[in-house]
């Protein structure tokens, strides 16, 4: 007999009779570790056995104080925990409903207790929580329609949403002055107040009207030339102030009486105005990239450059447009330019012509970034008009100044309000809820794209650019970086729907702006817009399936290089 290998038998046999006496004489514990109510009428319940050695039936009975019983049987798994899920107590009448566990094993079954009350009582928390998008949307139009400017029912959305989500504890109403802090720290949005300064500058000044002689000085003699200098100088204007409703007030206002008396009916003119203003929102400096590539992650030169494609075709139709509307209304034309006048449009507006140059070039040759050709912008700007042009003194440098803090303290306002109202909605899971309730996550690029399009389009018809860019990108961000849409696209499409919501009626800010300045009513103003916003939208739509048209620059101003490199 080989002994070494009989007393490892003999031990082996000793180790699995003594296992199986110790679980023999092991107590199985019974543990409800979970209650959950669900709608007031499903009830689950979560537990597990402990020193659970094989599968055993749970036997589970819930009991209301009337005696209504439910009864079931659920099986623990491998690692002895057990559920019953959803069961339905509708029937059940309010009060505590017992749970009982337990398990048949001979004379010595486990058994486990809980109580859980049941309540169908009016809850205003949990009515508030239910329907938490619904009653913080009231709550803004509310104070919209009682006249409070955005900022207010944006902090008092914030207010409420987080006042709801923390049940009425106001100590934690900190996390709303922590989001609108953070809200206004990114370095990049320095850049914004810096654009408003320069624009404001050159408003005040001659730059505009120089740039208004260049495209007059080569364009006046042709069919609708004077409407199609205006969409020019809109243009060119944009590339310095990228403010829509600083390019209303810069160019409308001198260009406006010359366009009445060359024949051009007062609504065509003030919707040309108002909607060429848009393109100032594409062409490079644009304070809706900026403020996009904050709340995005998105780089901002690349949305610079992207953004002039759409804006140069924008022009191009307003052009064509113009000159339809010229010929079929018998406009006259102005008498063409001399080569000497051309010449002499030109040498004056070489020194405006150097913010494009400042800001793109200085961008696109990597020399500074968008913050820097700000502050740059804001320097070429006093010294052109302080030195060169000498059309301001040191006290009209002040008064812009303080004129353009005004418009900044707004703007962060908006900026730091809309970072803490998107947070409250992203801690709620609202954008969530939205995307699967419109079923954005199944939808291809083309269909996500135009819902992207249509909802900013909508916003921006009721509600200011800055605002829609904050609260609806946070949305949307997380489709956009799941399907693997190039956010530059993206935010070049939601830049010009932006810009398209901000002329269309019933409340677009750049209507309100004409309506200041040329002291109009409403309906004369907006009569005219609809060829102009068909024009726009087409391009929108275009966008969508030809990227290019966007891309294209960017490609070859970024793309390109860093292969090179």
């Amino acid at each position: 007999m080989n002994t070494p290998f009989f007393k490892k038998f003999v031990l082996a046999l000793i180790f699995c009779l003594l296992t199986i006496i110790s679980h023999a004489n092991t107590d199985i514990k019974l543990v409800i570790e979970e209650s959950v109510l669900e709608q007031k009428s499903l009830l689950s319940v979560y537990g597990y056995a402990e020193e659970n050695v094989e599968k055993h039936a749970i036997k589970v009975v819930l009991t209301d104080n009337s005696g209504n019983t439910i009864k079931q049987t659920v099986q623990t798994n491998a690692f002895g925990n057990w559920s019953i899920e959803a069961v339905d107590i509708a029937h059940f009448n309010d009060g505590k409903i017992e749970i009982s566990a337990f398990i048949e094993k001979g004379n010595d079954p486990a058994q486990t207790n809980s109580t859980i009350v049941l309540d169908r009582g009016f809850n205003l928390f949990e009515y508030l929580k239910t329907h938490f998008g619904l009653t913080v949307f009231i709550l803004m139009i509310v104070f919209l329609l009682l006249g409070f400017p955005m900022k207010i029912p944006l902090i008092a959305g914030a207010t409420l949403g987080i006042f709801i989500l923390y049940d009425g504890q106001m100590d934690n109403m900190q996390f709303i002055i922590q989001q609108m802090m953070g809200g206004i720290r990114p370095p990049a949005l320095i850049a914004v107040p810096m654009f408003i300064l320069s624009a404001d500058i050159m408003t005040r000044g001659k730059s505009a009207e120089k740039l208004i002689d260049l495209i007059m000085a080569f364009v006046r003699h042709i069919k609708g030339g004077l409407a199609i200098s205006t969409a020019g100088a809109c243009t060119m204007f944009g590339a310095v102030s990228g403010s829509t409703q600083a390019t209303v007030v810069a160019i409308g206002s001198p260009l406006r009486p010359r366009l009445q008396k060359g024949g051009y009916k007062d609504s065509f003119i003030l919707a040309l105005i108002i909607n060429s203003s848009d393109i100032a929102f594409l062409i490079p400096p644009s304070i809706g990239m900026i403020i996009y590539g904050i709340v995005a992650k998105t780089s901002i030169p690349e949305l610079f450059i992207a953004g002039i494609g759409p804006g140069l075709l924008i022009l191009f139709l307003f052009s064509l447009y113009s000159y339809a509307y010229a010929h079929f209304n018998n406009i006259p034309t102005e008498p063409k330019a001399s080569w000497k006048e051309r010449t002499s449009a030109v040498y004056n507006a070489l020194w405006p012509l150097g913010f494009p140059f400042i800001i793109i070039g200085g961008i696109f040759g990597g020399i500074f970034s968008p913050t820097e050709a700000a502050a740059v912008s804001v320097a070429y700007a006093v010294f052109l008009e302080g030195v060169v042009f000498k059309t301001m003194k040191l006290h009209d440098f002040y008064e812009t100044a303080k004129s353009t803090g005004l418009v900044t303290a707004v703007v962060f306002i908006l900026v730091g309000a809309g970072a803490a109202f998107a947070w409250v909605l992203s801690y709620a899971q609202i954008p969530q809820q939205i995307l699967n309730a419109i079923g954005l996550i199944h939808m291809n690029e083309y269909e996500i794209l135009l819902v992207i399009s249509l909802a900013f389009f909508i916003g921006c018809m009721f509600v200011d650019p800055i605002v829609v860019i904050l609260v609806l990108v946070p949305i949307f961000a997380p489709v956009v970086t799941s399907v693997g849409l190039d956010p530059v696209l993206v935010g070049t499409i939601i830049t010009l729907q932006v810009a398209i919501g901000s002329a269309t009626p019933p409340f677009g800010c750049d209507i309100f702006t004409a309506i200041a300045v040329f002291r109009r009513p409403y309906m004369e103003v907006i009569k005219g817009t609809p060829p102009f916003i068909f024009i726009l939208l087409s391009v929108a739509i275009a966008l969508i399936f030809f990227p290019d048209i966007a891309l294209f620059l960017r490609d070859v101003a970024f793309r390109d290089s860093l292969f090179g490199s």
